[in-house]
């Protein structure tokens, strides 16, 4: 008897359950992370006065020559080339060691927690190795840009690349004019060299025989001389 009453009293005075209040009790709250901003830091290359006043000059046309670092979440990072593996480092915000501060972009706020853009770093550091760098096609203003456009704030500004741009349409017309014009140029110069020896009966294979590269029929003419009407 004292068994069951000592039962029924602890039974009492157990608190009631939230389930028993009406209460339902709610799932474990995520981590809320706010947007963070992102800022484009740009500096003049190196640290001479002289690349300093050429940017002065050329950013009165919108370009100039420029080293450029993505800051989010208190590290800025960038590219570099490098002999081996990957080019991708981190700074200090705003002070690149390799080159002289000029200013700074902000570009947004990106919705990426601190883990994902770690993650992200991660991936980057995997596609741009040191190796890959190409001043023209493939710099560290590349790499900002391809890694704004992840984050969600891109493109970066036209002027901190189109100075490399323009080089890039120089070198690929660079590489057009010497697969297309080499060869026809060899191909006359062959073609001089059969003339001469069919003509002098010369040893093809000889090295004194020198290339035109004209044809004989598009060899240079005297200047024509002024007719005398109009002395």
């Amino acid at each position: 008897g004292n068994a069951r009453r000592q039962t029924r009293k602890r039974r009492w005075l157990r608190p009631p359950s939230l389930v028993a209040m009406g209460i339902e009790a709610s799932a474990p709250a995520r981590a809320v992370h706010l947007p963070a901003p992102v800022i484009l830091h740009v500096y003049d290359l190196g640290h001479s006065h002289e690349m300093w006043a050429m940017n002065s000059v050329l950013g009165a046309v919108g370009t100039g020559a420029f080293h450029c670092g993505v800051e989010v979440y208190g590290s800025e990072w960038s590219f570099q080339c490098t002999s081996r593996g990957t080019g991708v480092f981190n700074c200090v915000p705003g002070r690149c060691p390799s080159h002289t501060y000029r200013t700074s972009v902000a570009m947004g706020e990106t919705l990426l927690s601190r883990e994902e853009v770690f993650r992200l770093v991660d991936l980057l550091r995997k596609d741009w190795r040191g190796g890959s760098y190409d001043m023209l096609v493939r710099n560290c203003c590349h790499f900002c840009d391809e890694m704004c456009r992840r984050l969600g704030v891109g493109p970066i500004p036209l002027w901190t690349t189109n100075l490399a741009g323009a080089g890039a349409a120089v070198k690929g017309a660079y590489n057009v004019a010497r697969e297309n014009l080499y060869p026809t140029l060899l191909m006359g110069c062959f073609q001089t060299r059969q003339q001469a020896a069919s003509a002098k009966g010369v040893d093809l294979n000889d090295p004194a025989i020198v290339c035109d590269a004209k044809p004989a029929s598009q060899s240079r003419r005297p200047p024509a001389q002024p007719s005398p009407q109009n002395a």
